[in-house]
């Protein structure tokens, strides 16, 4: 195990790659606004992710055989585009709700920089850890 695959990092890289393939999909849904018969799309992942931290069984992937660890395995947990039907449809059949789109952007963007700044965060613990200081 290196020095930068430590499990919150692991985890909070994956979640970054997330959020940015949900921006994606968000500057996705909102450029086929005016598209006849689009369906918005969602990224879900949230929900993988409880299941994984709800789940009963024990990671043993593991450097020593006494380290157990109790964050699932990022490697594991794929996040899946889903097409919103249940969503009110204009006369053309597309269903994307700007206001709602632009919603779900803002809150992406605030996840987004929250994480950047706990992976900073590390970062600097990391990085005082091998000045000595």
């Amino acid at each position: 195990m290196s020095l930068f695959e430590n499990e919150n990092i692991t985890l909070l890289a994956k979640y970054l790659d997330v959020e940015t393939m949900r921006q994606k999909l968000i500057a996705q849904n909102i450029a086929n606004i005016s598209t006849p018969g689009y369906k918005s799309l969602n990224l879900r992942f949230e929900d993988c992710l409880q299941d994984a931290l709800n789940s009963d069984k024990v990671n043993l992937e593991t450097s020593l055989d006494n380290h157990f660890s109790n964050i699932p395995d990022p490697k594991k947990m794929e996040p899946f585009v889903e097409k919103d039907d249940t969503s009110k449809m204009r006369a053309d059949l597309n269903n994307v709700n700007l206001e709602h789109e632009m919603t779900v952007l803002s809150a992406n963007t605030i996840q987004y920089n929250l994480v950047i700044q706990r992976l900073s965060g590390s970062f600097q613990q990391l990085s005082y850890v091998i000045r000595g200081r």
